[in-house]
């Protein structure tokens, strides 16, 4: 099926990976895996791997998230599992605040606790608290702590504590 000229390598990454999302493998609002296991896997230097990813996010295919990776444009499926610890994590928390166990105003654990529950590193609790900060699920007052978010933004006075 050649042409006489052979397809540059970061081209037949990024087709494989192209099929792979199309078929599936990686779903919308899932991970794409690290450039360090694409270039195991494709046997590639990491430039190629870049041009490959750079290629598949010019096409919308794929969306870059400073310092957590790339991911596949797309929501995830409803009920669809986690593509990642910290979001694993930040889904287990959502569900404790929405079911009671950290009431609104209450001072979340620390990051310490929290990783022994969950049985996980800190920065991946981190991660997940941040998620749940931008979703505005938690708030962070400086010198005090994670709390639970009210449904209306607290007021300065109600920070005494």
């Amino acid at each position: 099926m050649t042409h006489g000229k052979a397809q540059p390598a970061y081209a037949t990454v990024a087709d494989d990976l192209r099929r792979r999302i199309s078929g599936g493998e990686y779903p919308p609002g899932g991970m794409i895996p690290s450039e360090a296991v694409l270039m195991q896997t494709y046997g590639v230097a990491r430039g190629t791997v870049r041009q490959a990813l750079a290629e598949l996010e010019r096409e919308g295919l794929v969306v870059s998230q400073m310092g957590r990776g790339r991911r596949v444009q797309g929501r995830a499926a409803q009920g669809a599992k986690p593509a990642t610890r910290y979001e694993d994590v930040a889904n287990q928390l959502r569900a404790a605040i929405e079911a009671g166990e950290f009431p609104p105003d209450v001072r979340l654990p620390g990051e310490p606790v929290l990783a022994e529950r969950f049985g996980t590193a800190r920065i991946t609790v981190r991660k997940a608290l941040e998620l749940l900060q931008q979703e505005g699920l938690i708030i962070v007052i400086p010198s005090k702590g994670r709390f639970v978010a009210t449904s209306s933004p607290p007021s300065n006075t109600s920070r005494e504590g």
